[in-house]
């Protein structure tokens, strides 16, 4: 099958290569030839330690600076609110404490102290603590310490302690909202996955990193996945920060290579998002850097699975920076014979326009092919399990998946002064699915070991624009600071989708033969339709600080303009469903109890349109869903760069469709037919501790317990896949007392049962067989479980670290996920290993 545009996107994805290769011809060119001290920046640093302000102003000007930790030891800063060159910054910065700094054959600068000559007496051996430089590395990763060690000079009262590593730019932010803000100040539950973890435990696509995230449950399905946070389905996802988008199939295997880290905010998204209250997912791009780096990843791992990895970036020229990332993945899977290639690149660029104007833009281009796709599994009639083999595949080995995806993206940051910035967030994501296949799905008989085999065939284009356009900033008023964010969003969304679901015969599913290929594509579609859906919104958000202890946060999103579209190629009829206007309201308080201990509570409205579920054949479209998030909770920063914080939520839905009855809907696209009777409520606790125990000892701990349920009287629970107890912890430990470049890590994840309810016939005593013609229902129970992984790395040199992790290290066998009698059961994987290679220039 060819499709022209996929020709189209050809040629954006060798114009995005094209935008790069200059970069590639620069490389040979010393990074230094381009760090300019005479460019002229805008800084935007509040006061604070010296050595906060400086962590800062490394990130904002994409410089390392290296300092001994005494130099800067108790010293405050008033930060820095101007355009100045880097030369003039650093001395306004340094010279009220008596230090200078000297730029290095790298680019970056050494910190040291104005030496002032000191005749009250001779230094001597015993006021010595020599000590190596810290230094600060404008990087996106989050801390990573060495601890100190002592040698033996040539006086033996002279002591050594190794380099400090300090990464400047996470510690304990996020950028969930439309600006950095420290986590402790954010009155949600926030996770962030930054960059060195999801190396650390080798995470390649978004599926992973969710898997491994606070509080999320992943529901796997036939050809996509499903995330929920407290109950509820997690439906948003923003990129850096823009306009949220829908979460689509095509999300789950975005490959992280391109990406920086990966946030998720658990609860109601009140001011910039609407939807389900289960959370929003933020994927922060990664960024071009000043200075050249090129790092390399190789990996080999269980199931023939063989992974590539380039990642390169450094300046173009004075005020232009690049950076390209590539991937080549081959690999099979436990289950045979599925097999998957991907092929993935990024190109980013970043201009600085003017000091106080910076433009980033880019493409990125994934594209997976997997071959024998399906691993879902049914059960017996009963519900019972079949205990096939965990390499079992129900799927014909023919079939294949083609999945392309294509984004374009650039962000427009303008600095209007010290306390105001504007910023423009575009992006455009395309997508290209097709599908050819054969599958077995169906209870198995007992007495006939059948199931059966249903063909599938689908050819999908997905296209959406995301838009936001937002004024943040602050003002004074009665001798306090108060924070205002205004904006207005913009989404548009089309989904052309064909598909063909057909029943081909029964089988025998220990001894399966499997149906010949079909012809792709067919020469007719049982579905071929439209949807269509655009969305515009106006934002707004004023934090008041009352005290210096005490802020209170009112503001609220508008929606304006909600349509939503369906298309029936068949039968050229077309619905459309307008939504009213509707303001949703958000408030939040928090007080600091102590400078690092802050309690906090947030009121979200939940809304979503459901107009397309009609009442009756002839309709109308039920009301919206409506509802409220309410959450209290407690953060305390341990250390700088250490959190915990703890959250009771309380999230309440109604008017929610419930499936009332079945009829033929001969006019219209829309579902039929429902009620708005759906009522539920969800409680529980998100603990998490996230941080530096030790400087060598980094620990990603998190607990949530939920209770849903259902409050319309139903039999059926609410979601039964979210498990009451969730625990995920991955910790890493630095060994370098004992071996220099050592570190060892582990990780598990446990969980409570959960279940799924299925219908089966009971069983009939005149027949010996399930076929009474009563229905009842069935729990198909995955029991409590523990899945445990390690990792063990070591650096070879500066520049090169090899590092192993074993997954499931007891080869547990489980459902990752547990559906129905018929279909949708998951094993989760083996055990299995990773070894990677790891080089960095």
């Amino acid at each position: 099958m060819k499709h022209s545009i996929v020709k189209t996107h050809l040629h954006l994805a060798i114009h995005g290569i094209l935008i790069v290769m200059p970069f590639f011809t620069s490389l040979g060119i010393s990074s230094t030839l381009y760090a300019d001290d005479k460019v002229i920046r805008r800084y935007t640093i509040a006061a604070g330690s010296l050595q906060q302000v400086l962590e800062q102003f490394a990130v904002q000007s994409h410089l390392s600076l290296s300092y001994k930790a005494q130099d800067l030891d108790q010293k405050q800063s008033m930060g820095l609110n101007q355009n100045y060159p880097i030369d003039q910054a650093l001395a306004i910065l340094l010279q009220p404490h008596q230090l200078q700094a000297t730029k290095l054959a790298n680019g970056g600068y050494s910190i040291d102290k104005i030496m002032i000559a000191d005749t009250a007496r001779p230094l001597t051996t015993s006021d010595i603590i020599q000590l190596s430089p810290i230094i600060i590395n404008a990087s996106e990763r989050t801390e990573k310490s060495i601890a100190g060690t002592e040698t033996t000079a040539s006086d033996q009262s002279v002591q050594q302690l190794a380099t400090l590593v300090i990464q400047a730019d996470q510690g304990q932010l996020s950028h969930i909202g439309k600006s950095a803000q420290s986590l402790k100040e954010i009155p949600h539950s926030v996770t962030v996955m930054s960059r060195e973890r999801i190396d650390q435990q080798g995470l390649k696509t978004l599926d992973d990193v969710m898997q491994q995230t606070t509080g999320v449950t992943r529901q796997q399905l036939w050809l996509n996945n499903n995330y929920s946070a407290r109950g509820l389905k997690i439906e948003n996802i923003r990129y850096d920060g823009g306009s949220a988008s829908s979460l689509q199939d095509r999300n789950n295997a975005a490959d992280m290579a391109q990406y920086e880290s990966v946030e998720l905010l658990r609860g109601a998204d009140g001011l910039f998002g609407a939807g389900e209250a289960g959370g929003v997912i933020n994927l922060r791009s990664k960024r071009p850097k000043t200075e050249t780096e090129l790092m390399t990843t190789l990996s080999a791992g269980s199931w023939n699975n063989y992974r590539g990895e380039i990642d390169i970036t450094g300046p173009l020229s004075s005020n232009i920076q690049g950076r390209f990332v590539t991937v080549l993945q081959d690999q099979d899977f436990f289950y045979k014979p599925t097999h998957n290639r991907r092929e993935m690149f990024y190109a980013a660029l970043n201009f600085d326009l003017l000091p106080s104007t910076t433009l980033f833009t880019g493409i990125s281009y994934q594209h997976d092919k997997t071959d024998a796709f399906n691993a879902s599994l049914p059960r017996w009639e009963d519900g019972a399990d079949l205990n096939l083999a965990r390499s079992t595949t129900l799927g014909a080995p023919w079939g294949w998946i083609k999945r392309e995806n294509i984004s374009l993206f650039a962000n427009l940051q303008h600095e209007i002064n010290d306390d105001w910035k504007t910023q423009l967030n575009i992006r455009h994501n395309i997508g290209n699915d097709a599908i050819n296949g054969a599958e077995m799905e169906g209870a198995v008989s007992y007495d006939t070991y059948e199931s059966q085999w249903w063909r599938y065939q689908d050819d999908t284009h997905f296209k959406e624009t995301t838009v936001d356009l937002n004024l943040q900033g602050n003002f004074n008023l009665f001798e306090q600071k108060h924070d205002v964010i205004l904006g207005i969003d913009h989404s548009n969304h089309q989904k052309d989708y064909k598909q063909n679901w057909t029943y081909y015969a029964n089988g025998n599913i220990f001894n399966p033969i499997y149906p010949p290929e079909w012809d792709y594509p067919p020469a007719t579609w049982n579905i071929n339709n439209t949807n269509k859906q655009t969305n515009s919104a106006l934002y707004g958000s004023l934090r008041l600080h009352a005290t210096d202890q005490l802020s209170l946060t009112i503001g609220g999103r508008y929606h304006f303009h909600n349509q939503f579209t369906i298309v029936n190629h068949n039968t050229h009829i077309s619905d459309r469903y307008t939504e009213e206007k509707k303001f949703i309201p958000y408030y939040a308080i928090s007080y600091d109890i102590s400078p690092d201990m802050t309690l906090y509570s947030s009121f979200a409205k939940i809304f979503k349109n459901q107009r397309n579920y009609l009442v009756a054949t002839n309709g109308p479209g039920l009301e919206p869903l409506i509802g409220r998030n309410f959450e209290v909770g407690l953060k305390y920063n341990i250390t700088d760069n250490t959190l915990f914080s703890v959250a009771y939520f309380d999230i309440k839905k109604e008017k929610e469709a419930v499936y009332s009855s079945r009829a033929t809907l001969p006019n219209s696209n829309s579902a039929c037919c429902y009620v708005g009777t759906g009522s539920m409520q969800s409680r529980g606790l998100d603990i998490e501790l996230n941080g530096n125990i030790t400087p060598e000892w980094h620990v990603a701990l998190g607990y949530t317990y939920n209770q849903n349920e259902k409050k319309d009287n139903t039999e059926n629970p609410y979601n039964t896949y979210t498990p009451r107890n969730l625990i995920k912890l991955w910790t890493n430990y630095q060994l370098n007392q004992f071996v220099e470049g050592l570190e060892i890590g582990a990780g598990v994840t446990a969980q409570s049962k959960n279940y799924a309810v299925g219908q089966v016939q009971e069983f009939n005593p005149a027949t010996g067989k399930y076929d009474s013609g009563k229905w009842v229902s069935v729990q198909i129970v995955q029991p409590q479980y523990a899945i445990w992984s390690a990792r063990i790395a070591y650096d070879l040199n500066p520049q090169w670290n090899i590092a192993l992790n074993l997954n499931n290290i007891f080869d547990k066998t489980y459902y990752s996920t547990i559906g129905y009698p018929g279909y949708n059961n998951f094993y989760g994987e083996p055990r299995n290993f990773m070894l990677t290679l790891k080089g960095k220039y």
